[in-house]
């Protein structure tokens, strides 16, 4: 596994090996002996299946002792991963990015501190995700998708959102 590229000065890009022939293929999707990874555990494996182009699960982080660091994977399909940085650290608190996903031996690593989510690009879209903590929902916060102070730039004007999703106040910053 290889990091080839960082966003945002920690999120960083990681290419696994992949191996392919006539009979199908093989692609390493975790390897802790990985320097990016080395000192990444997982607590939860995700898998979410969407049926359809233009979802938006998120933007979600966990805060306290549940805050989580999260490595993504679109298994089918493609997603436009988004990430906000809520770190207190005035570097790059409340900067915000996005990445596409369309090849399952591509890998994003989003540490803790960080708001996640994705939209679906395609049907059938699948996505993997590693969590290093558990989830707990009186922990959880959200970010509404379309909070004016992040200015994210999502390939899409009309999504599938949740009520949950739907229902995230403004963010307020704090420095």
């Amino acid at each position: 596994m290889e990091q080839i590229n960082t966003l945002l000065g920690d999120v960083q890009v990681i290419k696994s090996p992949a191996f392919f022939d006539e009979r199908g293929g093989f692609i390493k999707l975790f390897n802790q002996q990985a320097p990016t990874l080395e000192q990444y555990k997982i607590k939860q494996v995700n898998f979410v299946q969407n049926k359809k182009k233009n979802i938006i699960r998120g933007l979600h982080y966990q805060t306290g002792t549940f805050a989580e660091s999260k490595f993504f994977r679109a298994l089918s399909g493609r997603i436009q991963l988004a990430f906000v940085d809520l770190r207190q650290a005035p570097f790059n608190y409340t900067k915000a990015g996005t990445i596409t996903l369309d090849s399952p031996d591509m890998g994003v690593l989003i540490p803790r501190g960080f708001a996640t989510g994705y939209l679906t690009l395609e049907e059938n879209t699948d996505v993997l995700y590693y969590s290093d903590n558990v989830y707990e929902p009186s922990a959880e916060q959200g970010i509404r998708w379309d909070d004016p102070l992040f200015k994210l730039q999502w390939l899409t004007f009309k999504p599938d959102l949740s009520q949950k999703d739907k229902a995230w106040a403004d963010f307020r910053a704090t420095i």
